[in-house]
């Protein structure tokens, strides 16, 4: 397992090559690192691996197989140097040496910053002569850049229904390395956390299901109403339901018990009493673990739980939602989803909340209880419009999700899936399209587009064509022309911030897939 390391130099032998990667967002950030960790692993053999995290997620980089060194940066440390842009090479290095001279006898050849932070910009600076991967300060220090394909990504930001790249594997392209296999997020649970997680589960409980009350953000929380609605008919199956969370969720944990009345007796309520390595090993006893976008919920996939994940408002699927093969989500859309959490249209109401029915969720878990895959567990729920059925799929890239409520080819899913595999050109070397297997995708999970739709599709298709061939001759004036034609396709539109080559190829790519999704033949 990872030593932890606090850096006193006397405890610290430096090896041949050092790789340092910084990730110190939130719980669930971490967890998504892990395919990049093990990447870094293959391209980087023999070197130490360092992860440099907060004390809040030292638990899980301590569990994680491909870190060597866990390296804590304190939240007073962090506030310290909060704030600060520019400083000449004598102050990075005094700032470095001021943390407790903790990170002094770090001499890392190779850092990856996988945060858009002035904080983490401004350590990573401080290590003169390390080649700096992902986020980094700008040569006048007034200012932070990312990868090339930065700026193709958060392009879609606008209308996030364009996006089908997972946090994960974006991460992981950082690197710049050929792909690895990589079949879930990694955390491997410890005898003395599984110990801690059996006394607080008395025995004869039979199969247990996690519920996840809480989210960061109310607009991608399922009503409590709706949870304890589950758990009851989950109770009268014969399951028992965990609830889980942090000691701030618990009193949505007292919500769901006063709802259920009678039956609240035989919900065991977990919720503030396991620190995260107890937590992952409740999980990992569970049959199901049904949550929101949540840490939890990548726990749970970490440690080989199966889940049934429900996401609404800003929560995005494609973006973070459980990786691996044969989870089942259901992906409530409405009219406006997925949402910008800061200016939600329905100003906080989140009336999409309530598209996901208690008794579909409760026939669906049911299902996956019993043994049944994804497919078959979403064969016969009732649904409304705007909700879909989604099955976590792993394919030569990393994750995708298969829509297993087939509806007509839409133009926006048809540029969707444009720039996927444009966008899989972008960020990941050497990655070539499956015309093939983009065929099958299209006839298993789209019906065929109506006409007009087609017409629409190779419109955006000449238009993929033209920004192919500005890339070819590093035109931006026509790029953005092209663009202007095609909004759908504006994050294409970056002939003069990426390697014209290989934006070209992405530029070919997507008008390949506009034209299968047409129909219209190469």
């Amino acid at each position: 397992m990872p030593a932890y390391c606090d850096n006193a130099p006397q405890a610290y032998t430096a090896p041949r090559e050092q790789v340092l990667a910084m990730q110190m967002a939130r719980l669930g950030d971490f967890l998504q690192s892990t395919k990049l960790l093990a990447v870094l692993r293959a391209k980087h053999p023999g070197a130490e691996i360092n992860v440099m995290v907060t004390p809040a997620q030292a638990p899980l980089a301590r569990r994680c197989r491909f870190a060597d060194k866990v390296v804590l940066v304190k939240p007073a440390e962090i506030s310290a140097i909060s704030g600060v842009t520019a400083m000449d090479r004598s102050e990075k290095e005094r700032l470095v040496d001021g943390l407790n001279g903790r990170l002094a006898p770090l001499r890392p050849g190779h850092i990856y910053n996988l945060n858009m932070s002035t904080i983490n910009t401004t350590i990573a600076a401080a290590w003169s002569g390390a080649e700096i991967h992902g986020w980094r300060m700008s040569a006048d220090g007034q200012g932070l850049y990312g990868p090339q394909w930065f700026g193709f990504m958060m392009s879609m930001v606008a209308d996030r229904r364009l996006t089908r790249t997972h946090l994960t594997d974006l991460l992981a392209c950082i690197a710049d390395a050929p792909p690895i296999e990589f079949n879930r997020l990694q955390y491997q649970n410890g005898p003395r956390a599984a110990a801690r997680a059996a006394a607080l589960i008395t025995e004869g409980l039979g199969t247990l299901v996690g519920l996840q009350l809480g989210t960061n953000c109310d607009l991608r929380r399922w009503p409590v109403a709706s949870f304890a609605s589950l758990a009851q008919g989950l109770v009268r199956a014969g399951y028992t339901p965990v609830l889980v969370g942090a000691p701030s969720e618990q009193h949505l944990g007292l919500r769901l018990l006063e709802a259920m009345n009678t039956d609240s007796g035989k919900v065991l309520n977990l919720m503030g009493k396991t620190d995260l390595p107890a937590l992952a090993s409740v999980l990992g006893r569970c049959g199901l673990v049904v949550s929101g976008d949540t840490g939890t919920l990548h726990l749970a996939t970490a440690v080989g739980a199966k889940t049934l994940s429900l996401f609404m408002g800003p929560a995005q699927v494609h973006e973070t939602g459980p990786y691996g093969e044969g989870h089942l989500i259901i992906q409530a859309r409405d009219k406006c989803g997925p949402c910008q959490e800061q200016t939600a249209q329905c100003q906080g109401r989140a009336p999409c909340r309530g598209l996901i029915r208690p008794e579909a969720a409760l026939k669906a878990a049911l299902a996956l209880l019993q043994g049944a895959g994804a497919r078959q567990a979403a064969a016969e729920l009732a649904l409304p419009p705007g909700v879909l059925l989604l099955e976590g799929k792993i394919d030569a890239y990393g994750q995708r999700y298969k829509v297993l409520t087939p509806q007509p080819l839409s133009t926006t899913e048809a540029a969707a899936l444009a720039l996927r595999e444009a966008g899989r050109v972008l960020t990941q070397n050497g990655y070539e399209y499956d015309d093939a297997g983009l065929a099958d995708e299209l006839a298993d999970e789209h019906l065929p587009a109506d006409e007009a739709t087609k017409t629409q599709v190779g419109h955006l298709a000449r238009q993929a064509a033209a920004m192919a061939r500005a890339a070819e001759d590093n035109d931006p004036a026509a790029a953005a022309k092209a663009a202007g034609l095609a909004p759908e396709l504006r994050p294409l539109a970056l002939t003069n911030k990426y390697n014209p080559a290989r934006l070209a190829k992405a530029c070919r790519t997507a008008v390949s897939v506009l034209h299968a999704a047409a129909g219209c033949g190469p």
